[in-house]
């Protein structure tokens, strides 16, 4: 059988304030997934990634994913994989999703694409569970479906793409800090403030808003989480003057992507955006903190068949 080569785009998780709920695929990262049915069972031949990773099908989110769709299709065959990991795991951006959304649409699509890409979100959302330890589609929904999306619900799973912001330059910055989403998630506060709840329940709902609308300065003005940023923050050395210094230079709001470490600042200047990516990346210096970046903006395409060449 031949091989089809599929790509599933890097996502921002939570998108500040909207945990658990809002998530969002960026360009220029992602994880590469070729695939090609054999007989029977799911088979991960290569894995080309900077961590070693697991190629048991039960154990890696491709393979995961893949079973659910074949018990979804109710298909006997098999599936191989190839994956070229373009995210490192623990990034907090959506490593984990990437493999498992590649992995499921691969799967649908060369067993006669019977499944929308909504369809598919439960799956990857289901292998995507067995290595986070929760079950949460802020990264594979926006993956597959690319721009930014809302989960109201994980059981039932009801989601919307809800758009995206044409103006929107985003800049990543990911130290070299090691943060597995269990870790993350481990750390956070298990009662909160009213006042705190409300906080982040309104820039939550205006940042839906500034998608749907395309409203870059509506957005920028949202990005503002009192809840899960200042306890994730302790895990990334140096994060409050990093913030400091990327507002210092123009950006208009930064916090961190998904679990961490990465760290995203936001604007709508082209010309300002190289000077806060500098900022970032000196300032983690400063703190003896070597990092990758990487100034972008929204994917809206997400999950996608790309040229075997």
């Amino acid at each position: 059988m031949s091989w089809i080569k599929v790509f599933s785009p890097a996502t921002i998780g939570n998108i500040g304030p909207g945990f658990d709920v809002l998530g969002l695929a960026v360009k220029g990262l992602g994880d590469i997934v070729e695939a090609r049915k054999i007989d029977s069972g799911i088979r991960i031949s290569s894995i080309k990634s900077e961590l070693e990773l697991s190629k048991n099908p039960t154990k890696n989110t491709a393979g995961i994913a893949a079973y659910e769709v074949l018990k979804l299709l109710n298909e006997k065959g098999g599936i191989e994989f190839k994956i070229k990991k373009g995210l490192p795991a623990g990034s907090g951006l959506g490593s984990s999703a990437a493999s498992a959304t590649a992995a499921a649409f691969a799967t649908n699509y060369l067993y006669g694409n019977k499944l929308s890409k909504q369809e598919l979100i439960l799956p990857a959302t289901k292998a995507e569970e067995k290595v986070s330890g929760g079950f949460f589609a802020d990264n594979t929904a926006p993956a597959l479906l690319g721009g930014a999306t809302l989960t109201r619900s994980c059981l039932p799973l009801d989601i919307i793409k809800i758009g995206s912001i044409s103006d929107l330059k985003i800049i990543l910055v990911t130290p070299e800090i090691f943060v597995l989403t269990k870790t993350a998630r481990k750390i956070l506060p298990k009662k909160i403030p009213l006042k705190n709840f409300v906080h982040n329940m309104a820039n939550s709902c205006l940042i839906t808003a500034a998608f749907a609308k395309d409203d870059y300065p509506l957005f920028a003005r949202s990005l503002n989480d009192v809840i899960i940023e200042p306890v994730r923050a302790k895990l990334i050395k140096g994060f409050d003057v990093v913030k400091k210094n990327a507002i210092k230079a123009g950006a208009d709001g930064m916090t961190i992507s998904g679990s961490g470490p990465t760290v995203f600042a936001v604007t709508d200047s082209s010309r300002k955006a190289k000077s806060i990516e500098n900022a970032m990346v000196s300032t983690f210096k400063k703190f003896r903190v070597n990092t990758t970046s990487i100034i972008t903006e929204v994917d809206s395409e997400g999950t996608r068949l790309i040229n075997n060449s």
